[in-house]
């Protein structure tokens, strides 16, 4: 291997380092705004290290009481995760067997991926007032449930697409030899094709939690009540008002992005593995 030239190596890891800290510093201060007391936030000059720890913030979103803002916001943790869990379990289930057969047969069914493509272009607006109309008549307004559904509009293109580009991967050869074996389609995509894919279905599961996770129109639009209100709306309200207590706004920012972090930690390796897998022919 070739020796770096010191200069070339002190630029790299220069580099590395103002790459690291321009990512972690915004989370890093959220974390220490979250800890800090509102007076240290709105003194001038501002206080970057707080002058004692202050975990008001955390008791005030997480105390549950009757009608309280600790009811709230647990009640919303709750809705985010189910709606988005839900969303991403249907997407997955139906991207599958849709990205095989985009795959399998792309002379006839492309524009079928070309459509799903645009969908997923389109602003959500456009989606808005036909989507309103009919959760209305269907009478699935302010519901969870039906909510993961109108993400399923966001989520499911963006699966569809990046799994067809994964089984495009898969050798076909595969799938040959468990027909000569006697195998129908079912058994090829479940027993030849899923063990494949897993590295590929566990990025695109998360980065589609997170798209699901993050969403704010469809949920201001869609609900209202405590039984369905996502934390994305909670989070938004804590900033109205004539004033707005920085704090809350932190700690509400900081619980609400733990549940997607300690899923990227758990499964590091099968996102950095799905990344790179449909780039590389097997």
């Amino acid at each position: 291997m070739l020796k770096r030239k010191p200069l070339h190596s002190t630029l790299l890891y220069l580099a590395v380092i103002c790459l690291v800290v321009y990512l972690i510093a915004p989370f890093l201060w959220l974390v220490i705004m979250s800890f800090s007391s509102a007076n240290d936030l709105t003194q001038k000059p501002l206080r970057w290290i707080p002058s004692k720890l202050d975990i008001s913030s955390y008791k005030d979103l997480l105390t549950m009481g009757i009608n309280s803002r600790g009811e709230l916001f647990v009640n919303a943790l709750r809705n985010s995760l189910t709606t988005a869990f839900i969303a991403v379990f249907v997407s997955l289930l139906v991207t599958i067997p849709a990205s095989w057969v985009l795959s399998r047969y792309s002379g006839r069914k492309r524009w079928v991926l070309t459509a799903a493509i645009f969908t997923f272009m389109l602003p959500p607006v456009a989606y808005a007032l036909p989507l309103y109309r009919m959760l209305t008549r269907m009478g699935w307004l302010d519901n969870s449930i039906s909510l993961a559904f109108v993400y399923c509009t966001i989520v499911l293109p963006f699966c569809v697409w990046l799994i067809k580009e994964n089984i495009d991967s898969i050798p076909y050869e595969l799938e040959e030899s468990a027909i000569i074996d006697g195998a129908g389609i079912t058994k090829r995509i479940v027993l030849v094709v899923m063990p494949l894919l897993f590295p590929a279905l566990g990025t695109v599961g998360l980065l589609a939690l997170i798209m699901a996770w993050d969403e704010y129109f469809y949920a201001l639009l869609f609900t209202s009540s405590k039984e369905a209100i996502t934390l994305p709306v909670v989070i938004a309200n804590l900033a109205s008002g004539r004033q707005s207590n920085y704090n809350l706004i932190a700690a509400g920012g900081v619980i609400a992005s733990t549940p997607p972090v300690l899923i990227g930690v758990l499964f590091q390796r099968a996102l950095i593995r799905g990344l790179v897998q449909g780039g590389v022919k097997e």
